[in-house]
């Protein structure tokens, strides 16, 4: 477990994020995800699954007994009030995602690697939730395989609650269920050039 620490800033100024003698190596932001309609990792299956869903009720409509207690027509109404929950779910997932890695932006500097997550506290004020992770030589950092770029994981926290007391911190429907079930990772999500990016922090940590 590194020594990560969090910020809380009310505004996005690079001085206020960075120590005086540290100097900024590289700075991006999510490759992917950031539109509406761009589908990443996990979220993919769960758009897939309730299309099947869906499919598969609808197609029992051809049994089901005209003459019967419940019959087709009470069942469209009920299929059809399902089919719009669906389509709900699958809404939000994606807004969801996509509110997210639109207000994440990384930097890695000579001793850190950092997310910046905007995003509102419990009082509903727009805030700056800065995540810093020091370059550790004996942390795992690793290249993790995701749609349809890697990711690089940069730390562990306890909590994803940690990040922003009141939203939806750095999870989003693109992650795994399980992934914060013990411990939440802290990633660099969906970089294209991921192991380059990799092999700069893994060289700046025999440095500090």
């Amino acid at each position: 477990m590194q020594n990560i620490t969090i910020l809380s800033l009310d505004h996005a100024d690079l001085d206020k994020i960075l120590e005086s003698d540290e100097r900024l190596l590289w700075s991006g932001v999510p490759g992917y995800g950031r539109r509406f309609y761009e589908v990443v990792g996990y979220e993919r299956k769960t758009h897939i699954a309730i299309l099947v869903g869906v499919i598969v009720m609808w197609s029992t409509l051809v049994f089901i007994d005209p003459d019967a207690r419940l019959n087709r027509t009470d069942a469209i109404w009920v299929y059809s009030a399902a089919t719009l929950m669906f389509i709900g779910i699958s809404v939000h997932q994606a807004s969801q995602r996509q509110y997210v890695l639109c207000n994440l932006a990384y930097l890695v500097t000579d001793k850190r690697a950092i997310i910046c997550r905007r995003g509102r506290n419990w009082r509903f004020g727009v805030r700056l939730y800065v995540v810093s992770c020091p370059h550790s030589a004996s942390y795992p950092y690793s290249v993790i395989a995701s749609r349809p770029y890697p990711s690089i994981q940069i730390g562990t926290l306890f909590s994803v609650n940690q990040v922003q007391p009141f939203g939806w911190g750095l999870a989003h429907s693109g992650h795994s269920v399980l992934r914060d079930k013990v411990t939440s990772i802290v990633t660099f999500d969906y970089v294209p050039n991921a192991q380059e990016l990799l092999e700069m922090i893994q060289r700046n940590v025999g440095k500090n």
